[in-house]
C-alpha cells in the first residue's frame, strides 16, 4: 500500500507497533490511542488495522486533519454470525460494533468515511487462509477435504484491495457506504485447494473425507499439536457458499 501510494504521488506514513524501515512512520499503538502523538496533518486516512480499533481513534484522527477514510472490516461479519464458536461470536459482535460506532462518529467529526468488507484475502503469504492451507501442503504433502469440498469462495489478492482503496479515495459517491469486496473469480473449496497445490509445483493430494471423521481427526491432530491454521468450523465450512455481490462496488468505482 505504501509503496503504491508514493508511486501515485501521495505523501503517505504509517502508523504502527513495528514499522518498515523502508517507509516513513509514526510509531503508536492503536489500542492506546493517547499514546499516539502525530506531528504533521494528514487529510486522508486508509484503516487496515483491525477495525473495532478504529472508533476510540476517530477523534484523535479528526485533530490531525482527516477527512476521508476507507476503512476495513470483513465478510466475516455476515459468514460467521451463525457460528457456534465463541471466537467468531466475538470477532461478529466486534465487527458490527465497529461498523456503528465509527459511522457515528465520523458523522459526528464531519470525516467521510468508506467500509470495505473483504472476502478471503490472499497475497505475499502474510494471510491466514490460503497461506494456512500452503503450510500445511508444504508440511504433510495432501490436504483432506471434507466432504465433496463444494463451497464456494470469493478469495480476493491484497494488491485488487490496494486499487480498490485508491479508486475510492476522491470518489464522493462512495462516502458513506459500505462494500463487500471479493475476487472476480468463483470456485469450489476443493478447486481453490488445486489451485494452491499448483501454486507450489505439487501435484494435488485431496482425500475426501466425511465431515463427522474429518472434525474427529483433526480434533486429535490439534491435541497432538500436528495442526495449526485450520478449526473446526472451518471445517464445516467447506461445503458451504461465502460469495457476495461486488455489483455495488463496480457501479460506483
Amino acid at each position: 500500500m505504501y509503496d503504491r501510494l508514493k508511486a501515485d504521488g501521495y505523501n503517505p506514513a504509517s502508523i504502527g507497533r513495528n514499522l518498515s524501515p523502508h517507509s516513513e512512520g509514526i510509531i503508536g499503538d492503536l489500542t492506546q490511542p493517547t499514546t499516539i502523538r502525530v506531528d504533521r496533518e494528514f487529510g486522508l486516512l486508509i484503516h487496515m488495522a483491525p477495525l473495532w480499533l478504529l472508533p476510540d481513534n476517530l477523534e484523535n484522527f479528526a485533530n490531525t486533519g482527516v477527512r476521508r477514510i476507507v476503512a476495513f472490516g470483513s465478510t466475516s461479519i455476515d459468514t460467521k454470525k451463525t457460528s457456534r464458536q465463541e471466537l467468531d461470536t466475538m470477532l461478529v459482535k466486534a465487527l458490527h460494533s465497529a461498523e456503528v460506532r465509527s459511522k457515528q462518529i465520523a458523522q459526528d467529526q464531519g470525516i467521510g468515511l468508506t467500509l470495505f468488507r473483504p472476502t478471503m484475502i490472499y497475497g505475499f503469504c502474510r494471510d491466514k487462509n490460503v497461506t494456512a492451507i500452503a503450510n500445511l501442503i508444504r508440511r504433510y504433502g495432501f490436504f483432506p477435504i471434507a466432504g465433496s469440498g463444494s463451497g464456494l469462495r470469493q478469495p480476493v489478492h491484497s494488491l485488487d484491495l490496494v486499487a480498490a482503496c485508491l479508486h475510492c479515495l476522491d470518489n464522493d459517491i462512495t462516502v458513506g457506504n459500505t462494500y463487500s469486496l471479493g475476487g472476480g473469480e468463483r470456485l469450489s473449496y476443493k478447486h481453490m485447494v488445486e489451485r494452491i497445490f499448483s501454486g507450489l509445483g505439487l501435484t494435488p493430494r485431496m482425500p475426501h473425507i466425511a465431515v463427522s471423521v474429518y472434525k474427529a481427526l483433526l480434533a486429535m491432530a490439534q491435541r497432538l499439536n500436528m495442526v495449526t491454521g485450520i478449526s473446526l468450523e472451518t471445517v464445516g465450512r467447506m461445503n458451504q457458499d461465502f460469495c457476495f455481490d461486488n455489483g455495488p462496488a463496480e457501479a460506483d468505482f
